[in-house]
């Protein structure tokens, strides 16, 4: 197909090799990030088998409020570091790459330094006043130890992407702990008798390790770069990190809290067992949440080059791509969701399997996040981070008054569908900022490729029959 065909405009020599390298950057990154199935999903069952139901509650109670307390010692200093490197790089200024690394890692230690006391010191309170159980506020301030090495990790993998090193950047960001607390765990036998608190601990191990190998990686890469002069650039400081972070940190903080709040809800107004056969729902439902990280990994960055050059025609194409290849995968897997999802379930062991109602209909929101890939990110780095911020308030307002109201009556369903609701508000809105602002229409162009595609099919069996 050419692309003319594709866009209505006159072909253009540079969009085709453009265009496929998206697309094998895309798999590539898609492949490295497919390795969560075996790590991350080997660490949920885990999980499962070590625990049990009403204990996988307890531990998801208190993962849940990790996840969404961590964002807060980076305050999307690793996405703002990803868009600064790849625009450094686009400009012609790898000089200013180093600079804007060490300042960018000195910022996430403080504030993770700060969140993890933070939780530390009122993790009695927060279990004993608002969780109504006491039991978790070792595993609480446990678990506020991983803070620190998961911030720097996730800085070093934002690094990463920024120069291009998507499957380096997806194993540091992803898969790499939860492979070393399997690889660590199993062969050791720790999955006997684990408690959620030594789970927690060995959670933290993993980190500092996975952080460790990024900081390796990232020192071997940097060597690639010129190092240029110390005064070739004016340094910017940290308000520069934190300006462009924070509003990208909202849209980070939407995803942390549509992941985590329901279980924390659910461990406020339910019952363990009803919080685990929730997050094991909601875990096998973010199966189709790694295809989008996975092809959005490397779209983010491709989407700052691009803004860069102020090329809107390969913004729009690359968005098409990105949306096209994640439908393309993502389908099938959330219809294996929605008409099997007893079957599915029942591999993380007895009882999980009544979560089936719950998966149904986190399925169905995850279909819908799949139409909007990397919508919000595309918004992110294009320099509109002010719109992103409305819709990432927007988006959480719809999932607090959804939790709010639904989970009291529904239990994990009625989380489900408050989650499932987040997750196409956030998507829609921004797609139609994209679309707005940018002139970007990915599903429009999407559909366009396919209707010349079915178009061309039926002209030349047509032609065959003639003949």
């Amino acid at each position: 197909m050419s692309d003319a065909a594709e866009t209505g405009h006159p072909a253009r020599t540079p969009a085709r090799p453009h265009g496929s390298s998206m697309i094998r950057g895309s798999l590539v990154s898609l492949g490295v990030r497919l390795l969560d199935l075996p790590s991350r999903y080997g660490f949920h069952l885990l999980i499962a088998a070590m625990l049990g139901v009403v204990r996988t509650g307890d531990f998801y109670i208190v993962f849940s409020t990790m996840v969404a307390l961590a964002g807060f010692g980076r305050l999307g200093i690793d996405q703002a570091l990803t868009r600064q490197i790849a625009m450094d790089l686009a400009a012609g200024e790898p000089h200013a790459v180093r600079p804007a690394v060490r300042r960018a890692l000195w910022l996430v230690l403080l504030a993770s330094t700060a969140i993890s006391v933070a939780l530390g010191a009122s993790a009695f309170v927060f279990a004993h006043d608002v969780l109504k159980k006491p039991e978790l506020a070792l595993p609480l301030a446990l678990g506020a130890l991983s803070f620190i090495p998961q911030n720097l990790g996730a800085a070093i993998a934002g690094a990463l992407a920024g120069l291009q090193r998507v499957g380096c950047s997806q194993m540091i960001y992803s898969w790499l702990w939860p492979a070393i607390f399997c690889a660590v765990a199993i062969p050791l036998g720790l999955t006997r008798g684990m408690s959620v608190a030594s789970t927690l601990m060995l959670i933290a191990a993993s980190f500092t390790l996975t952080a460790l190998a990024g900081a390796f990686l990232l020192k071997r890469f940097l060597r690639d770069l010129p190092a240029g002069s110390a005064g070739s650039r004016p340094p910017a400081g940290s308000p520069r990190f934190l300006k462009a972070g924070l509003p990208l940190f909202t849209l980070e903080f939407t995803k942390l809290l549509i992941t985590s709040a329901p279980a924390i809800v659910l461990g406020i107004v339910a019952s363990s067992r009803e919080t685990g056969l929730f997050a094991l729902a909601w875990r096998l439902a973010l199966v189709i949440n790694l295809l989008i990280s996975g092809v959005t990994g490397m779209a983010a960055p491709k989407f700052a080059s691009l803004f860069a050059r102020n090329d809107r025609h390969g913004l729009d194409k690359s968005a098409a791509q990105a949306a096209g290849l994640v439908l393309c995968l993502a389908l099938p897997a959330a219809l294996c969701m929605l008409l099997f999802p007893e079957h599915l379930l029942r591999l993380f062991g007895p009882g999980f399997g009544g979560g089936a109602a719950a998966l149904r209909v986190l399925a169905l929101g995850q279909i819908a996040a799949a139409c909007f890939t990397a919508m919000p990110e595309l918004l992110g780095m294009t320099a509109h981070t002010s719109v992103l911020y409305r819709i990432n308030l927007y988006s959480v307002a719809v999932l607090l008054v959804g939790l709010a109201v639904l989970t009291p009556i529904g239990g994990s369903v009625g989380a489900a569908a408050a989650a499932s609701l987040a997750v196409a508000a956030n998507g829609a809105l921004a797609a139609w900022a994209a679309h707005r602002l940018l002139g970007v229409l990915p599903l429009a162009l999407l559909g366009r490729w396919v209707v010349e595609r079915i178009r061309g099919g039926v002209a030349g069996g047509d032609g065959k029959r003639d003949a």
